[in-house]
């Protein structure tokens, strides 16, 4: 019996390390991944991937944006990307005013799909505008999500990159405009006024006379008036026109994207169960070496003692 216990000791302990270690180091692995998420950089081209840059700035409106990560992403790592395009009342961000949504496009960058094309060409401003690219897949619409307004920026820490600019719109004409009929005032009056003289003599020819007497006379009393000029120019001090604002540069976005989470999704997936079931075969495993080493220990003893 002592022979068949020392023999089985051992063998239990071997049993107990070899289970219980890679089930404690597979635990640890686990805690030690989920927090393998975390901001990286972004960059993007406006020449169809010619060019790849990390501006915070544009210096001219696009449509189509093609935006990818920089540098290494965990597994399941989520990272969302937007653009969007919107008519403002000014062309720089501090005079932007009212801002007015025109289109929204957004995608979603991880390490199996680390790059994708951000598409609002058929809602660029046609005057004064902004185009904003920004971490997330919010729509600031003003309906779901507040439009930008100046002062207040909606993506204060996750924009990526701005333009602001553009050109007054032609002013509308209103109503229809009337064109004046001249009239006239001439009223022409003949008067034929016969003065008959009597018996016609030899020396003289019928004395028929008639006076004709026409007055096309177009009234002309009606003189137009001269500027008065009595009135005293005024002067009061001009009022100084407000000053613009300084600010026109607007807002710098910084070239990095934020995840979704901080965990990643897959590492779950890839080891076949949750947290809560990797803590359950820990504890199991390291008790499985507990025993092992114990009985291990016993068995010297024994042995020594004979």
């Amino acid at each position: 019996m002592h022979q068949l216990l020392r023999r089985s000791l051992p063998a239990l302990a071997a049993l107990g390390i070899a289970v219980g270690a890679p089930l404690l180091t597979a635990g640890t692995a686990q805690a030690h991944s989920e927090h393998g998420c975390g901001a990286v950089g972004v960059e993007f081209s406006v020449d169809g991937g010619k060019g790849w840059i990390s501006d915070g700035r544009m210096s001219q409106p696009h449509g189509v944006i093609q935006v990818r990560l920089a540098g290494d992403v965990a597994d399941g790592c989520d990272y969302r990307v937007s653009l969007a395009s919107y008519e403002t009342q000014g062309p720089t961000w501090a005079t932007s005013g009212k801002q007015t949504f025109l289109g929204w496009a957004t995608t979603t960058l991880r390490s199996g799909n680390r790059q994708a094309t951000l598409d609002v060409s058929a809602h660029l401003p046609k005057c004064y505008g902004q185009i904003d690219l920004y971490n997330g897949d919010k729509k600031f619409d003003g309906v779901a999500n507040p439009a930008p307004r100046y002062p207040d920026g909606v993506f204060p820490d996750n924009l990526i990159s701005a333009w602001n600019g553009g050109k007054a719109c032609a002013p509308t004409p209103t109503g229809t405009p009337t064109v004046p009929v001249p009239t006239s005032s001439a009223s022409p009056t003949a008067t034929a006024t016969p003065h008959p003289t009597g018996t016609p003599t030899a020396t003289t020819t019928p004395s028929a006379t008639a006076t004709a007497t026409a007055t096309a006379s177009p009234s002309t009393t009606a003189k137009p008036s001269a500027p008065s000029t009595t009135g005293t120019p005024s002067t009061a001090p001009a009022v100084p026109a407000p000053s613009a604002p300084t600010d026109t540069t607007g807002p710098v976005g910084k070239p990095t994207a934020n995840p979704v989470s901080t965990t990643p999704a897959s590492t779950l997936a890839s080891t076949g169960g949750n947290s809560s079931q990797m803590i359950v075969y820990g504890a199991g495993g390291a008790a499985l070496l507990a025993v092992g080493g114990g009985a291990l220990v016993i068995a010297r003893r024994r042995g020594a003692r004979r």
